[in-house]
């Protein structure tokens, strides 16, 4: 069962319920994975970017890590396409979790 005070947020892949969660040990696989600081890269989805799929999909691949390690980033993509349009609800959930201070306008990170 999720935990939203832990920042787990509950999500469907393949038939089964998971959690999803920004942890210090996914964002570092994050942070390796796109080359970028964790801040630089949640810049791409501030409102009124145009966000790449690339992106999106490997944000949900490090949310899917804590639960299923070997997830790829294809796995990720599975994900989203079975979200059916829930991912942006999901996405914002888990970086406010991950960053509380963010829910109060301030910015990740500082």
């Amino acid at each position: 069962m999720a935990n939203k005070v832990r920042g787990q947020i509950p999500a469907d892949f393949e038939g089964e319920k998971i959690n999803l969660i920004l942890s210090t040990n996914s964002i570092c696989e994050l942070e390796d994975a796109a080359e970028l600081a964790i801040d630089e890269f949640l810049e791409k989805f501030q409102p009124g970017a145009k966000v790449r799929m690339k992106d999106l999909r490997l944000l949900f691949w490090a949310l899917m890590l804590d639960e299923r390690p070997a997830a790829t980033v294809k796995d990720a993509g599975k994900l989203i396409d079975g979200l059916r349009g829930d991912h942006d609800r999901i996405m914002t959930e888990a970086i406010l979790a991950a960053f509380p201070d963010a829910q109060e306008g301030g910015e990740p990170g500082k």
